[in-house]
C-alpha cells in the first residue's frame, strides 16, 4: 500500500464493544431483574418457573449475541410468534425502555452504544406490540378450540406481518 492509500479501520461489533459473552449476559440478566421490579411489567414474570426464567435469559443473550456480532446461535422462536397472545402494549414497551435506560445508567454504557442498543431493539416493536392476550381472546370465543390458535376465532396477528426479516 503506498502512501496515497486511505486504510478505513473497521469499527469492533457491538458484541466487542460491550465487552464480549459474559457481559452481554450479566447484563441481560441485569435487564430482566429491573424488569421484573418494574410496576408495569413485573407481573409478567409472577408466575414463570426457575427453568423457564433460565430458558428466556439464555435465549435473550444468544439473540443480542448473534446480532450484535458474536458467534452465537440463536435457539429461540421468533418475536412475532415469541410475542404474539401476551397483549403487551404501548405501556409495557415504554416500561421495558425504561429499565434499559436504568441498566444503562448502572453499567456506565457509553451514550453513542446506548443509542446503538435501543436502536437495535426499537426495530422489534411490530413484532412484540399489539397482539391481543390470548387469554382475553379464548374468553371473548367460549366455542374456541385453544389447540388451533386465535386464527381459528378470525384473530390474526400481526394484520401485516411487520417483523424485520433477519430476526432469526
Amino acid at each position: 500500500m503506498n502512501e496515497h492509500q486511505v486504510t478505513i479501520e473497521q469499527k469492533p461489533s457491538l458484541y466487542e464493544r460491550l465487552g464480549g459473552y459474559d457481559a452481554i449476559y450479566a447484563f441481560a440478566g441485569e435487564i430482566l431483574k429491573v424488569c421484573m421490579q418494574h410496576p408495569d411489567i413485573g407481573h409478567i414474570w409472577a408466575h414463570m418457573s426457575e427453568s423457564t426464567f433460565q430458558k428466556e435469559h439464555i435465549n435473550f443473550v444468544d439473540f443480542l449475541c448473534k446480532h450484535w456480532g458474536g458467534n452465537t446461535v440463536y435457539r429461540g422462536r421468533d418475536m412475532v410468534t415469541a410475542h404474539k397472545g401476551m397483549g403487551l402494549t404501548e405501556v409495557h414497551w415504554k416500561a421495558v425502555f425504561e429499565c434499559i435506560d436504568q441498566c444503562c445508567d448502572n453499567y456506565d454504557v457509553a451514550p453513542d452504544i446506548r443509542e446503538e442498543v435501543t436502536a437495535f431493539l426499537a426495530k422489534f416493536k411490530p413484532a412484540v406490540i399489539g397482539s391481543p392476550s390470548y387469554r382475553d381472546v379464548v374468553l371473548a370465543h367460549p366455542e374456541m378450540d385453544v389447540t388451533k390458535g386465535m386464527k381459528s376465532v378470525g384473530v390474526h396477528w400481526p394484520q401485516v406481518r411487520k417483523a424485520v426479516e433477519d430476526e432469526k
